[in-house]
């Protein structure tokens, strides 16, 4: 992924992936987003993703579908459009 289309992407999930700091530890903001699509890019086990993003298991199972989620809600109106008519269909089966 390009710099420009991670940055695009980023904008649009930060508001709901956006942690804030408190006095026991600082909040994992925009790595959420890295690690995710890590992630999905690689198909890599939560454990090998421990040493590449220096977060914990703990931590990944629960960022990770989190991040996937709000990446689904963000995208899905204008890059995951359902097909409405039989019409759209048989346009997806001719492409």
């Amino acid at each position: 992924m390009d710099t420009e289309t991670y940055n695009h992407l980023l904008k649009y999930v930060t508001p709901y992936i956006e942690r804030q700091n408190t006095c026991m530890r600082k909040a994992i903001s925009a790595q959420r987003l890295s690690a995710t699509l890590r992630f999905l890019a690689t198909g890599r086990s939560y454990k090998d993703l421990e040493f590449t993003t220096i977060m914990s298991k703990q931590s990944l199972c629960e960022i990770i579908p989190e991040t996937c989620d709000v990446i689904y809600r963000v995208l899905k109106k204008d890059f995951l459009k359902f097909p409405k008519s039989e019409q759209e269909w048989l346009q997806i089966a001719a492409d």
